[in-house]
């Protein structure tokens, strides 16, 4: 309204104020130092009328100004951090043709009178110099500017500068991350190096939580931190394997090395029974539960990884944090950055881990015969053996093919990576290009991805700024039909081809290895954010964000692979969407130097769709014909499917500091899921925290070894809905009866499905010691999830599906510990050390006793197969017989059988013949049945880990990275095998060491043909204990280029060096990523060792 006036009442009312203001100085008397001792804090380069009205706001002050002197015009340029009002007034008084006077609590600003000043040119000169740390190693991106003025340069990459000064008073301000600010009074000196030394305060870590950063120190949650230079120790194609053996608690497994494999993450153990157990993947802010998502993105572009794993830390994520947040953060630019290029190219190949020495012809065909011999023993009349004796009944081939060497192809990866990262005064940006060509062990097993990102920020002006990040893949992919294991399962006296050299000799690997499986796919993912700074500690901040996958399948099979002798095509396409929409606001202040609060809170929606095709045909005139499947001439199958749902969350949470020594947390989430029925659509998922830093006490003040030293307690409750979107619904199907269309119910909605809550309990200590030298964490922690989602099955004559529905519970518990050292911190030589170590229990407390049985010790168990669900016992529990030995001879078994007889059983267990394992009558009513079976195992380890070293001396450095499982059984299939199609598989010990008459030591029973092996027995479990070099890296920084501007690094690595293990198989670590259970037998790829050279520049 001032404005507004016209000048001649406003210069009245200015008189007249300024009258009041003189009578109140004479009767009031108030002291200005008071007023001029207000601190304040002003960052900005804007008008003086903003600042003042800035000023204003922090202090109260009344500052008095005539309109037509003081206008938008004058611009002042401030960064005053806990400043005077009198030190912040005397810079805009230097910088603006301003002065000011007190009087009473006004503050009146005049315009100063001119004074005539006789211009003097002087002289620029020219300051050189090089930045370096305690290391003399060089700091490229050092802020070297000129104190008062916005006049200043960056260090190239390798640390030296050039500026032109004309004041011979100047003084510099050299500024970097992390690094401590040092200021240098510039007299004329032609060179000027420094040294910056490390800032303890800036370099504590800082997690990355939920809508937000926090220290390290003032976290209060569970969190497992990766960083960049840990993930820099690995050489893996798939960017969620970077975390293997790297965190406490979170186990990576099912890395074999396929090309585009997806591997398996657990964080502190499984919660659901039939859902996914995979944690909530959150990528630059933006939540998504596709982990197929990460495969897209380079190893290379990620910047650190945070794993929030108690409740805490995941509740802001609410209803599906409940396996845990992996935070992934990508790398990005600084302002004021010159620009600096990095190119990397990497070679790796691939092998076997362990080889099996496996028959050939000759040695199979022996064993052969051997074996039909000692069949007839026992069996007089077996058939098979009377086939395989018989010259001319063609049973035994003559061939001696190696499966394994006409499937297998040399297996290498190549990575070329390009990137951009910088910024100036207003902007920043990081621009990165990948290429991954990927050749599996198996013939036509191959993949070629191309990936590109765009991360920019850009600051608008000093209250408003926006920014993006993109990433976009393209992935041409082709699978091959055979695998390892079905070579290794061939028998090696049978041909490839047969008698005319062109068709195949029945279904066998080679031929397998010709049907074709390639897809294509696309994927678009970013956000788009802006960040209003509504006040000094009040922002506001909105972001949109989008993932987007299409992806396209083709699949032939020719002739020769059907029993039909017919072609068969089939063509898949499926897409899908998801997007997400958050609106933040933020609240940071810090209240008398004692009270700091931090408060975010907001609401999110997120919609998602996906969409599916698919075609089948049969009937191609030729083999050669396959690159349409309307080539083909019969109908096989088609189905079409497009599903939906959507996500509406309101959030908060509050961090409360008191004296840098007492900190709280509560965090609380309000969900709504279209997945649920109207009954339970909304969930609540509440939190709290709270820490004692306990070196802030009195009787710790004397030990400065150390730095930090936190205890902490958590609860909260989080939640998962692992069900498809439409499961409260009821669903009808189209169909036919009697030639005649209809509608059925394929689906019985329940409406009062609702969330898995998981309620989780931590304790633990945090501590730093040694001025940060050695840092660590020590914790406990209980998670008991309720409500678990099954499905209830009808029976077969009902045409309706399952039904979902809630019932039974699961708890795990366990103890975390990592400790990471800086053993030699010196200019030419560092040693540092990790160690990371966690155990979990996993038990089953409830189930429902629909479709269960009761085993003979009365435990409920539900499944049917090896793994199963049992109350007491960890999900996927091993369920089969135990055993007490071999049987050594006929007696033995006449003894079994008569005890059988005696109960009303025709026999203790089918044929038994010597040599065969004793099933234990468990139940003692004589017989072995299915009622004998118990849990025989767990897969579980009882301790699992892992321990890395980086050594440096000048230029050579050295990094190891070691993992181990103490514990937990794995199925290994191949130790009871007596199928002539399969013998081929087994290694020699289990051949040449089975038991006979003539070896009745031997732990390994008799093989003999017709008979089938037994259900699982602890015989098939093996100890998975293993201890393994994961990692190993030695690199070397390459000497900087007289005259060039380019420094790099060359180096050599390998993964899965070594194992130490008693498990059989090829990996005791692989597993199936796709099931919920671990311990189960290898899939269809062998675990591989891995080799890798590679060269990274920088420009």
């Amino acid at each position: 309204m001032w404005r507004c006036m016209s000048p001649t009442i406003r210069k009245t009312l200015l008189v007249m104020k300024l009258s009041f203001i003189l009578i109140l100085v004479g009767s009031l008397q108030l002291s200005a130092s008071v007023l001029l001792g207000q601190q304040v804090s002003v960052q900005a380069k804007t008008s003086l009328v903003d600042v003042l009205e800035d000023l204003n706001n922090q202090t109260g002050t009344y500052f008095m100004y005539n309109v037509n002197e003081i206008d938008d015009e004058i611009e002042v340029q401030l960064d005053m951090e806990d400043a005077s009002l009198e030190e912040v007034l005397n810079e805009i008084c230097q910088q603006a043709p301003v002065k000011y006077e007190i009087v009473e609590d006004f503050v009146i600003i005049t315009k100063q009178d001119p004074v005539p000043v006789i211009e003097e040119v002087q002289e620029k000169k020219e300051l050189k110099g090089r930045v370096t740390d305690k290391y003399g190693e060089p700091l490229p991106g050092v802020s070297v500017v000129i104190k008062g003025s916005t006049t200043g340069v960056a260090t190239d990459i390798n640390g030296n500068y050039t500026l032109e000064l004309e004041d011979k008073n100047a003084v510099l301000i050299f500024s970097f991350v992390g690094m401590l600010p040092q200021e240098i009074k510039y007299t004329g000196q032609v060179v000027q190096d420094i040294t910056l030394t490390a800032d303890t305060e800036q370099m504590e870590e800082v997690v990355v939580v939920g809508y937000g950063t926090t220290a390290v120190r003032d976290f209060t949650g569970s969190v497992a931190r990766v960083s960049e230079k840990e993930l820099e120790m690995k050489n893996v194609p798939s960017s969620i394997s970077l975390l293997q053996n790297m965190a406490a608690g979170v186990m990576v497994s099912g890395n074999t090395g396929r090309p585009g494999e997806t591997v398996r993450v657990r964080v502190r153990g499984a919660t659901s029974l039939t859902g996914s157990n995979e944690p909530l993947y959150v990528i630059d802010g933006v939540p998504t539960d596709d982990a197929e998502i990460l495969n897209s993105i380079p190893p290379s572009d990620i910047a650190s990884v945070d794993v929030l794993k108690d409740a805490s830390a995941s509740a802001i994520y609410g209803s599906r944090a409940a396996n845990g947040v992996l935070m992934i953060t990508t790398k990005r630019g600084r302002l004021n950055e010159k620009a600096k290029f990095s190119v990397s190219y990497n070679y790796s190949t691939d092998s076997q881990i362990k080889n099996f020495s496996m028959l050939n012809g000759d040695e199979f065909r022996s064993f052969l015969t051997d074996l039909a011999n000692q069949t007839l023993v026992v069996d007089p009349g077996n058939r098979t053996a009377e086939n395989i004796l018989d010259p001319d009944g063609g049973y035994v081939g003559d061939a001696d093919t190696d499966w394994f060497d006409l499937v297998k192809q040399t297996a290498n990866r190549q990575n070329v990576d390009l990137s951009v990262r910088g910024g100036s005064k207003d902007i920043s940006y990081f621009i990165s290009g990948s290429l991954m060509d990927h050749k599996g062990m198996v013939v036509h097993d191959d993949l070629t991805r191309y990936s590109g990102r765009v991360n920019l920020d850009i600051d608008i002006n000093p209250k408003f700024k926006i920014g993006t990040r993109i990433n976009l893949s393209y992935t041409d992919q082709s699978r091959s039909g055979t695998s390892m294991f079905s070579a290794q399962g061939h028998r090696p006296d049978l041909p490839v081809y047969g008698e005319d050299g062109v068709s195949y000799y029945d279904v066998n690997p080679v031929a397998e290895s010709n049907e074709i499986n390639n897809s294509d796919e696309y994927r678009l993912s970013g956000n788009l954010y802006g960040e209003l700074t509504v006040l000094k500690d009040l922002k506001f901040k909105t972001s949109f964000s989008v993932n987007q996958y299409m992806n396209y399948n083709y699949q032939f099979s020719p002739s020769y692979l059907s029993w039909y002798n017919e072609a068969s095509a089939s063509k898949a396409e499926s897409r899908g969407f998801n997007t997400v929409l958050d609106n933040t606001l933020s609240y940071a202040k810090t209240f008398n130097e004692v009270h700091d609060i931090d408060f975010v809170g907001g609401v999110s929606y997120e919609d998602s769709e996906s969409q599916s095709g698919y075609l089948a045909k049969s009937g191609f005139a030729m083999d050669e014909i396959y690159t349409n499947v309307s080539a083909g001439t019969e109908f096989d199958r088609s189905s079409d499917s497009k599903r939906g749902r959507s996500l509406f969350s309101s959030f908060a949470r509050l961090n409360y500091k008191y004296k840098d020594k007492y900190l709280f947390t509560v965090t609380a989430r309000y969900d709504g899921s279209s997945m649920f029925g109207k009954n339970n659509r909304y969930g609540f998922f509440p939190s709290g925290a709270i820490a004692w830093r306990i070196n802030k006490e009195e009787f710790l003040n004397d030990l400065d070894f150390i730095n930090d030293l936190k205890l902490k307690v958590s609860a909260g409750k989080t939640g998962i809905q692992n069900l498809d979107s439409y499961s409260n619904r009821d669903l009808y199907r189209a169909t036919k009866y009697n030639d005649q269309p209809g509608i059925e119910h394929s689906q019985i909605g329940n409406k009062d499905i609702q969330w898995e809550l998981s309620t989780q309990y931590d304790a633990g200590l945090d501590f730093a010691l040694f001025n940060y030298r050695l840092t660590g964490s020590i914790g406990y922690y209980r998670k008991d999830t309720e409500d678990l989602i099954r499905e209830f099955s009808f029976p077969s004559s009902m045409a309706v599906n399952d039904m979902y529905y809630n019932i039974g519970s699961v708890r795990n518990q366990g103890f975390e510990f990592n400790i990471k050292a800086k053993l030699i911190d010196r200019k030419d030589f560092v040693l540092d050390l990790g160690l990371n170590l966690a155990t979990n229990k996993n038990e089953i407390r409830k189930l429902e006793e629909e479709g269960a049985v009761e085993n003979s010790s009365g435990t409920i168990v539900q499944g049917t197969g090896s793994q199963v669900l049992a109350v007491g016992h960890a999900m996927g529990s091993f369920f089969g017989y135990e055993y007490n030995g071999i049987i050594q001879n006929q007696d033995r078994i006449d003894e079994l059988n008569a005890n059988a007889v005696d109960n009303g059983h025709s026999s203790y267990y089918g044929t038994l013949y010597p040599g065969n394992l004793e099933l234990t009558d468990l139940n003692g009513d004589g017989k072995v049945d299915s009622k004998d079976k118990t849990i025989i195992g767990n897969p579980d380890p009882d301790l699992f880990g892992g321990m890395y070293a980086n050594m440096k001396y000048k230029r050579l450095s050295l990094t190891a990275n070691f993992g181990f499982q103490i514990g937990g059984l794995k199925y290994y299939g191949k130790t009871l095998q007596n199928v002539p199609s399969q013998l081929a598989g087994l290694v020699d010990y289990n051949l040449y060491n089975r038991w006979s008459p003539e070896n009745t030591d031997a732990n390994i029973p008799a093989i003999y043909l017709g008979q089938g092996v037994p259900a699982l027995t602890k015989m098939s479990l093996h100890d998975a204990s293993y201890f393994r070099l994961q990692d190993l890296r030695i690199s070397y920084d390459i000497p900087e280029i007289k005259g060039l501007p380019i420094s790099g690094q060359v180096y050599v690595s390998g993964t899965n060096v070594f194992t130490i293990t008693s498990y059989p198989g090829t990996d005791p670590a692989t597993v199936n990523a796709y099931g919920n259970f671990g311990g189960n037998y290898e899939t269809s790829y062998p675990g591989i060792r891995t080799y890798s050279v590679g060269l990274k520049l920088n420009l």
